[in-house]
């Protein structure tokens, strides 16, 4: 039987293996999309590296920045200035890749199979792909929005707790700085982060918008701007964004299973951040298994982060209008002043 099984490779369900196999315990990892792009800024901030001091190491190609533009809804132009740590962009392919070779090098085991189906079975789980079934002790859900552990197990996270983005990479804007762009129109904001050998370029709506509008949108931004880009590709993507702090009474974790990471819904709702919250996820899911007691993860986290995601949620219902997003950026402004 295995011990431990995590269904997604993403940095949540790689960074759980890695820790788990640093206390001696046998996973597997089902992930049948390694190694992918992922539609993505692949942005890791400054508080991100300092919980993860591991991050500012990483043989993995990217690009760094000691400040980022966060533009406001009238047009107001704000820096923002990282003192202790660069912000450093990822391609999310690289990104991913080294986390789940990191989690395979340390013991863990990747399956390049697609989970198909799940079954409790007696107090463990039968894990179906189309090759073969497997007998589980503990099944952990990594498998991101449309999480099918999720759906299994608690029921998919609900519509109105979904948001949508669309965009490119390009290439010729790699010396670009990052900018966040909060849109006037609606509640999201574009963004444009350049990595080593191209540029993430985005469009991102907390609301299920259109992927055709969302695309004009962009396009029309993109050709006012930077018409001489090159486009390499183009994706579509939900995302998680909690609106409704009820979302989170229902336990994600018990005496056998846990869901972490994006399926759990652990997405800051305000700035799309997520890979923060994976990788804290993968560590307190890893703790539980070693403490025999995967329930205590729906506690882990709440005191981990619960405060920040909670405060997130209640923010973002006011932060979107306008004047609000105006005056914070001009407080971004002064204390910028101060610093100096």
């Amino acid at each position: 039987m295995i011990k431990a099984a995590i269904v997604g490779g993403g940095p949540a369900g790689s960074y759980c293996a890695y820790n788990l196999a640093e206390n001696g315990i046998q996973s597997v990892i089902f992930d049948h999309t390694h190694p992918r792009e992922k539609p993505c800024g692949g942005l890791i901030t400054p508080l991100t590296q300092e919980i993860f001091p591991f991050l500012t190491e990483l043989p993995v190609e990217h690009s760094e920045r000691d400040k980022a533009y966060f533009i406001s809804p009238y047009g107001r132009r704000i820096c923002i200035f990282s003192r202790k740590h660069r912000i450093r962009c990822f391609s999310r392919l690289k990104l991913d890749r080294f986390l789940v070779e990191m989690a395979v090098a340390k013991g863990a085991e990747l399956i390049k199979d697609k989970v198909k189906a799940l079954e409790r079975k007696r107090g463990s789980w039968k894990v179906k792909t189309a090759n073969k079934s497997y007998c589980v002790k503990t099944l952990i859900g990594a498998d991101g929005v449309n999480s099918l552990v999720r759906k299994n197990i608690i029921g998919p996270l609900n519509r109105t707790n979904v948001g949508l983005c669309y965009g490119y990479f390009v290439k010729g804007l790699e010396k670009e700085e990052i900018a966040i762009r909060f849109l006037p129109h609606r509640k999201g904001y574009m963004w444009v982060i350049p990595r080593k050998d191209h540029t993430c370029v985005g469009i991102g709506s907390s609301e299920l918008s259109s992927s055709s509008r969302l695309k004009r949108e962009l396009d029309v931004f993109i050709g006012q701007r930077y018409p001489h880009v090159e486009r390499i590709s183009e994706w579509a993507s939900l995302i998680p964004n909690v609106k409704d702090l009820k979302t989170f009474r229902t336990p994600v974790a018990g005496t056998n299973w846990m869901i972490i990471g994006d399926a759990a819904g652990h997405v800051n709702p305000i700035s799309g951040e997520g890979i923060m919250y994976a990788l804290l996820d993968g560590k307190l899911a890893a703790q539980a298994v070693v403490d025999n007691d995967p329930r205590q993860f729906d506690y882990m986290w709440k005191e981990a982060y619960g405060r920040n995601l909670f405060a997130s949620i209640k923010m973002r219902r006011w932060l979107y209008k306008k004047q609000v997003l105006e005056l914070h950026c001009q407080f971004l402004r002064l204390r910028n002043k101060l610093r100096f």
